[in-house]
């Protein structure tokens, strides 16, 4: 098929060590030129041939593969450019012949000079198994715990080939903080020492500018409050009779959570916030830890250790806890089921919401983090009978909650763990 001659090119004809200079014959120039119109016209005809045949979702797919290709060649040219030039910048090559900007140039850079070390990383990439941006998390995996570790374990590359760019960078970031910490590495004292924070006025607006970085244990807790208090905010705006050209954008109404937060007052009328806003709304954040016993009372230091939602923490977490923390035992049978309520109620307690937050971590389409998730019955409820048990409920945030109902999707588990929402059988509701 003439599709399968797109993906055919790579260690052909050209000689991968001798880049092109720009001063070569002006033949040998036409000739590449020619060439390249070619593969685009071929690529242009398979696209209408697939769109015709009513196959654009493959097409999408095959062309993602063929985006990966192109990728890798740009960071193997990359690397002979710079190569061949001693003064040669990746960066400045990158946003001269590619015409990057200068933020999309230093990270393809970055894979480029990364991948050297990541021979795997590579192949994968050049085959079309990952895309740039699951090399960008590997090779950022690799900067923190080396490329050989990287390269050790094939599970993760296989984890790169089956998960979402997104969820992929979570999972790579927590796998080397657990490479960190079993190789006794302070994380968090790590992230503590590189906490940094700017306040400064911008000279062109005059308006303030605030800019922080801090522990991902604290972020969580900022988080927490910050999404509580723009909840309560978009409350206020979505309320009847509100003038539709005072509404807040979102952009908007995040700025004001900040300024009321930090100040206690009402970022609109500067009047002071009642007993229920401002930094009061702080004391209704929670984090849940997650550690097995051993390494609670010292037995297996190198077991489970966990901020659901920030990831592998060391056993020093323990630690920073304030004196009003509260711990919470949790007993699970052989099969590690925990809570049951069958159909005496429809709604999960909260025993329940913190087990699904030990199992999942969050939403089960996107990731996001436990405080914005909703309970969903796998076997729904009120259409099938759903019983409210541990084992059929399942976290999913506001939004793919309210997707699963509008497009009449159901969420099945997948055989290899974990869950997916496909169309529902049968006629819609």
């Amino acid at each position: 098929m003439e599709h399968e001659q797109l993906f055919a090119t790579r260690g052909t004809e050209r000689d991968a060590g001798q880049p092109s200079s720009g001063t070569g014959d002006t033949t040998e120039g036409c000739d590449a030129g020619e060439r390249m119109a070619a593969l685009v016209d071929g690529l242009d005809r398979f696209v209408d041939e697939e769109t015709s045949r009513g196959h654009p979702e493959e097409a999408l797919g095959l062309l993602r593969r063929f985006e990966a290709r192109l990728s890798s060649h740009q960071c193997d040219l990359t690397r002979q450019a710079a190569a061949a030039n001693p003064d040669g910048d990746s960066v400045r090559i990158l946003k001269n012949r590619s015409r990057l900007s200068g933020r999309e140039a230093k990270r393809m850079a970055k894979v480029a000079e990364g991948l050297a070390d990541l021979p795997q990383v590579a192949d994968a990439l050049a085959d079309g198994d990952i895309t740039v941006d699951h090399a960008k998390s590997l090779v950022d995996a690799a900067e923190r715990v080396g490329s050989d570790v990287v390269e050790s374990d094939p599970g993760l590359l296989e984890e790169a080939t089956r998960s979402g760019p997104d969820r992929f960078a979570r999972r790579a970031r927590d796998w080397s903080n657990r490479k960190l910490i079993e190789a006794g590495v302070d994380t968090l004292e790590r992230q503590r020492r590189a906490r940094e924070a700017k306040l400064w006025v911008d000279k062109q607006s005059g308006m303030g500018t605030l800019w922080a970085k801090v522990p991902a244990h604290q972020f969580a807790h900022l988080r927490q409050a910050a999404d509580a208090h723009y909840l309560e905010l978009w409350r206020r705006d979505a309320a009847g009779g509100r003038d539709p050209d005072r509404v807040r954008t979102p952009a908007q109404r995040m700025a004001d959570v900040v300024v009321e937060l930090f100040t206690n007052l009402d970022a609109t009328s500067g009047e002071p916030l009642g007993a229920d806003a401002g930094p009061r709304a702080k004391a209704s954040t929670q984090l849940v830890v997650v550690a097995e016993q051993g390494v609670v009372d010292g037995t297996d230091p190198q077991g489970r250790c966990e901020i659901i939602g920030v990831g592998p923490v060391p056993r020093g977490i323990f630690r920073t806890l304030s004196a009003d923390t509260q711990l919470a035992g949790m007993i699970y049978d052989r099969k590690g089921r925990s809570l049951w309520l069958g159909r005496n109620q429809r709604l999960g307690n909260a025993a329940q919401r913190l087990a699904v937050a030990v199992r999942d971590g969050g939403c089960f389409q996107c990731g996001a983090p436990m405080h914005r998730c909703e309970l969903h019955h796998i076997q729904e409820w009120h259409r099938d009978g759903g019983h409210t048990d541990i084992d059929n409920l399942v976290a999913v945030c506001r939004r793919h909650h309210r997707q699963l109902e509008v497009r009449d999707l159901v969420v099945q588990r997948k055989p290899g763990g974990g869950y997916q929402a496909v169309p529902r059988d049968g006629p819609p509701p």
